[in-house]
């Protein structure tokens, strides 16, 4: 019942909108992606807004296509669905992924890509699906089950499944998935036991 209430209210999905509409605008904008870029030379000199402004910075058309369909999708039904804080999602996922790269990725020095958000919206997604009945349930479950199993063999192989099927010559970084991960399920887990609603 409170599914359908929060269905036949649901707003159109801005946020998602704005992140994808930002991230295509930049891809035709070379001159402002530059300043913008996951860049560890300049972040090391102050230029801090990079470990955020990165994920929206992509260099290869077909890793922008990957990424905008999957936020589209993840992001639509999760603000269509009414499931809460999804902006903060965006944004915490944004820098937890950029100071990830920076600590834990000391050799890679240019970073661009949406990837870790998507996974912390797809992460997101399927946490709030499994406090809900029936096969919205059931089909939650089995994405998370995958999407936790993908992100353990990358780990693993240290490469991306995409990679695996395509051309484009570019370095995935893993680590980007299990931060956008882990900041969907704290950001979940505070809003469930520690934020109260309004």
């Amino acid at each position: 019942m409170a599914a359908k209430a929060r269905l036949s209210t649901a707003n159109f999905p801005v946020w998602t909108t704005a992140v994808c509409a930002s991230a295509a605008l930049l891809y035709m904008m070379p001159t402002l992606e530059s300043l913008l870029i996951y860049d560890r030379t300049a972040i090391a000199h102050g230029e801090l807004w990079r470990l955020a402004s990165g994920n929206l910075v992509h260099l290869s058309p077909t890793h922008l296509g990957y990424d905008l369909g999957a936020l589209l999708i993840a992001g639509t039904i999760i603000e269509i669905r009414g499931y809460r804080l999804f902006p903060l999602l965006c944004f915490f996922a944004s820098m937890l992924v950029g100071i990830t790269i920076f600590k834990f990725e000391p050799t890679i020095h240019f970073y661009g890509g949406l990837s870790g958000v998507v996974t912390a919206a797809v992460t997101y997604l399927c946490l709030h699906g499994l406090l809900e009945k029936g096969v919205w349930r059931w089909l939650c479950s089995a994405l998370l089950a995958g999407l936790t199993a993908k992100i353990g063999v990358e780990l693993m192989l240290g490469q991306s499944f995409l990679l695996a099927t395509s051309a484009e010559e570019f370095v995935p970084v893993p680590l980007s998935h299990l931060a956008g991960g882990i900041t969907a399920t704290i950001l979940f887990v505070m809003m469930r036991f520690g934020i109260k609603h309004a």
